[in-house]
């Protein structure tokens, strides 16, 4: 068996907490290096509601690729987050997982989904899966941190410990 390839969908609120500048959105220069750190280890999708504009922007603005992929959610998707509900992105990404990874691929390819509003059903979903799966839910207000980065390092390394 051959190396898995991973895909880390990523989201942007509560986990690269962008500051609006003239034009767009931008990154302080340490997020923008886990960005570019976490790409290594994998194909970044954005799992975000920002416009397709907007994370074309903000992905070229820190040298990911014009080909990064996104998943496109229905609006409004945002839900309270003092409430006890299930994951708002759950359904599309799994759908957008079932259409975009091709069937021969499906149990070679791992995920890594990053997101402040995973909930119990998200982790439920990620336990079923025959793929491997790593959730990362940072807290919402510190957003994405070097701890979180090797987390995914981790589990990238056990999945090539087991090709």
């Amino acid at each position: 068996m051959t190396s898995p390839n991973v895909i880390v969908l990523l989201d942007v609120d509560g986990v690269l907490n962008p500051r609006l500048v003239p034009g767009g959105m931008a990154l302080d220069d340490t997020r923008a290096a886990l960005i570019a750190e976490l790409a290594s280890c994998g194909d970044i999708v954005w799992a975000t509601s920002y416009s397709a504009g907007v994370t074309f922007a903000l992905g070229q603005g820190i040298g990911l690729p014009s080909s990064t992929r996104a998943i496109a959610f229905p609006s409004p998707i945002h839900h309270d987050r003092t409430v006890s509900a299930p994951t708002p992105k759950l359904h599309w990404v799994a759908r957008w997982l079932e259409r975009n990874v091709e069937e021969e691929e499906a149990n070679s390819t791992a995920v890594v989904w990053i997101d402040d509003q995973l909930r119990q059903d998200a982790v439920e979903w990620a336990k079923a899966q025959q793929r491997p799966t790593l959730l990362l839910s940072p807290d919402p207000y510190f957003g994405l941190a070097a701890e979180h980065l090797e987390e995914v390092r981790e589990f990238v390394r056990g999945l090539a410990g087991k090709a």
